[in-house]
Order: C-alpha cells, then structure tokens, then sequence
C-alpha cells in the first residue's frame, strides 16, 4: 500500500502540479485549498504525511499546524511550503512539530527527497509492515484461549518453543506475541546466535531442528544469560513433536526439555469452526494487499470447504483463497469452480510433497563431515533445479548469494554469476 499525502495550498496551479508529480511517483494524493478543507480530508482518511503551504487565508499553516500539534497525539509528519519571503518562519514552525520545509519555487528533486525522508523518519516503512502482517484468527475456544495466554505472556521476556504442524502459522502466533515488544527478527540460520546480536527485536528460530548441534549451544546459552528485565525473548518454533526431537541425534536435550512447556499450536482440523472467518480474513487481507477483487463465498461454499481435508493447514486455505480470487472478477463464487480450484491446490501440494531428496550418510562420518556431504548434494540439486542460475539458486535455497558463492567455492561447486 503506497503512502497517503495531503497536500495544503490555496495556489490552484501549485496544487494540480503537486498532486500529478507525487501521483506520478506512486503517492496517493488529496488536495485542501485551505484549512477547513483540510481538516474535513483528514477526518476521513489517515494521511503519512501532509505538505503544507503558509500563506492561505482565513487559517495561515503555522496556526494550523499549531493546532494539529496541540494535543500532543498527532504524530502525522508536515513538511512546510513557503515562498522567499516565508523562510524564516518555515523555520520557525520547526519549532510547533514541523519535520522540514522546502521553498518556492519548489524545486521537485528537493521535494521528492524532501518527501522520502519525512516518511521515513516517520516510521511509515513500519507501519506499512504492520499493516501487511497477518493475526490469528477465530473465535474457537481453542483460538481464543491461545490468544489469551499470547497476551499474558507479553510483560515477560521467558523463552516461548511453538510447537505445530507445518502451515499451522506458528510464525503468524508469534508476531502476535510480540505485538508489543519491538517486532520479530527472523534468525538466519546461516549465522551464530552471537552475529545477530545485541537483539533489536525478538529473535524467531523457524525450526529448531534446522541449526547445528553448536547453534543449539549456543542458543540455550544466550537463552541462560538472557536479562529478566529484557525487553526482548527468543521464541523458538518445531513442526516435530516431543518424540521425534527426543529420538533425533542432531537435537540437544537442553532443546528436547524445552518442549516440555512448549505451546501448542492447533491445526486446523482442531478448528475448522473458525473456516468461514478464515476465508472473510483472507479476501480482504488480498484485496488490501494485492489489490485482488473481492469475492464472496456463499454459505454452501464455506460448508463445503468445512469438510476439506486441509493437508497443507492454514497455509493451504490462504493460497486457495489467492488462487480463487485471481480466478475471476466476479463477486459470486460457484461450487463448480471451488471444486476446480481445490484439485488445482491439491496437485500442487502433491508435486510439493514429491519434491524430496535421500542421502545415504556414512555413519562413521563425523558432524562436520556428514554435514558438508548434505549441504553438497542438496546445493548440488538445487543448482540442477534453478539451471546453474545463481539468482534462481538463493532464491530456492533462502540464502543472501554473497553467502551462497562462499559455499559453493567450499563445496566445490560452481554457478554461473549474475
């Protein structure tokens, strides 16, 4: 979703040209002539950032600025517009909560630059994050009662384990957690604990079983020492159950006891009550996101998808909400193309599912050996998959390609470079 700017001047000309140049870079623009209008756009919508001119008449932009700031809840950035004479008191207005100003005539490089920073300084990339994020959703009493223990959880900082199957959302429960606490930084698996910190943010491991016996060490280590009056947790997340992680031989015990507490994160078999709200959430989360139409699923439509066997989880459901909003602009949904679209998700998550590698590993190998002859073959796949293209291998893999040609040196494999 591209920035709102609201743009303040009783110049007519000036105006049109602001509106048609930030238009042009993508902004959405509402134009006022003069403080009334203004304060009505702003009653109604929720701009990032308003371009104010001084001189108008009636309300000059100074006393109008003025009295946005008053209250002390307007954190909405101004940028001032002000004509040769008007400098000093653009300045000024610095004073009252102004973020910058730019004079006239207006030089439209300055402008544009003037514009990008203001939004920036504004956090406005943060809400646009927040806005994109996703919430759990349902009102089960298996979700409710789940949201009510994330929600207790949140004035502490002890270490969470999510357990659940794969698509279940265990990411999605876990920005809920963190809602309040400085957002959630997705580890890198690729990195030590110690790269990636002081935390900033707290730190999510996707899938335990995915680190090395030493990134667990080192993980229940920063978990040990981590401060009570931190700001920040380490939530750490597993789509294995107790025993498998118990049985497998490259996962620390120290990991293995933290499931005991873990958090249990319900498939969606454990709530298909909550299917209808799913698909209203995911049609407008589309249609706000990705400007998909919006389509309307009937009540046959939700009882027969009720009864589906969802075996890629909540994951699944969204994709066949995307795949039945690309289908067509028509607001009604017909059984008949549910039925279609459903076979399509299902072959898909078939083909998904066959997308699996074997390893013979000899057991007199140690860690470090045993790894390098994983990581070989599976680069060595993936590099067959992607046609020797780097940019399609990172891609595949998850990785930054800087890391990857390192890898590949090591390995002794090679990709063409982009």
């Amino acid at each position: 979703m591209n920035a709102r700017i609201l743009v303040v001047d009783d110049e007519p000309d000036i105006r049109l040209l602001l509106k048609d140049i930030l238009e042009d870079e993508g902004y959405i623009v509402d134009v006022a002539e003069h403080a009334m209008a203004a304060n009505d756009i702003r009653q109604v919508s929720n701009p990032d950032l308003v371009l104010l001119d001084i001189w108008m008449p009636h309300i000059d932009g100074v006393t109008l600025l003025k009295q946005w700031k008053a209250s002390g809840d307007d954190h909405c950035p101004v940028v001032m517009m002000s004509g040769h004479g008007t400098v000093e008191t653009a300045v000024e207005a610095t004073r009252y909560g102004a973020v910058d100003f730019v004079e006239k005539p207006l030089s439209m490089a300055k402008l544009l630059s003037t514009v990008k920073s203001a939004l920036s300084g504004s956090g406005y990339g943060e809400r646009q994050e927040n806005r994109r994020r996703e919430e759990p959703v349902g009102n089960s009493h298996i979700v409710k009662n789940l949201k009510q223990r994330m929600q207790d959880l949140r004035g502490s900082s002890q270490p969470v384990f999510l357990a659940g199957p794969n698509g279940s959302g265990k990411r999605i429960w876990a920005e809920f957690l963190c809602q309040t606490t400085g957002g959630l930084k997705i580890h890198d698996t690729s990195l030590d604990i110690e790269q990636q910190a002081p935390l900033t943010a707290n730190l999510y491991v996707e899938e335990i079983c995915d680190l090395s016996l030493d990134q667990q060490l080192k993980l229940l280590e920063a978990i040990r020492t981590n401060r009570v009056e931190s700001r920040f947790r380490f939530i750490v997340a597993s789509r294995f159950n107790y025993d498998a992680l118990k049985e497998n031989p490259l996962v620390d015990q120290g990991v293995v006891r933290m499931w005991s507490s873990a958090i249990l994160i319900p498939s969606l078999e454990e709530h298909i009550e909550d299917i209808p709200e799913l698909l209203e959430y995911y049609v407008n989360w589309y249609s706000d996101h990705e400007q998909l139409p919006y389509r309307h699923f009937n009540v046959a439509a939700q009882n027969l998808l009720r009864n589906h066997r969802w075996s890629g989880d909540i994951a699944q459901l969204k994709q066949f909400v995307k795949s039945i909003l690309t289908n067509s602009e028509s607001e009604q949904i017909e059984l008949q193309e549910i039925e279609q679209t459903l076979r399509q998700v299902i072959e898909t998550s078939e083909a998904k599912a066959g997308n699996r590698m074997q390893i013979t590993v000899d057991m007199d190998l140690d860690l470090r050996e045993a790894r390098e002859v994983f990581e070989r073959e599976y680069l060595s796949r993936h590099l067959a998959l992607s046609g020797n293209n780097m940019t399609e291998l990172a891609r595949r893999v998850g990785q930054e390609r800087t890391h990857l040609y390192r890898k590949l040196k090591s390995l002794g494999l090679q990709a063409k470079k982009q």
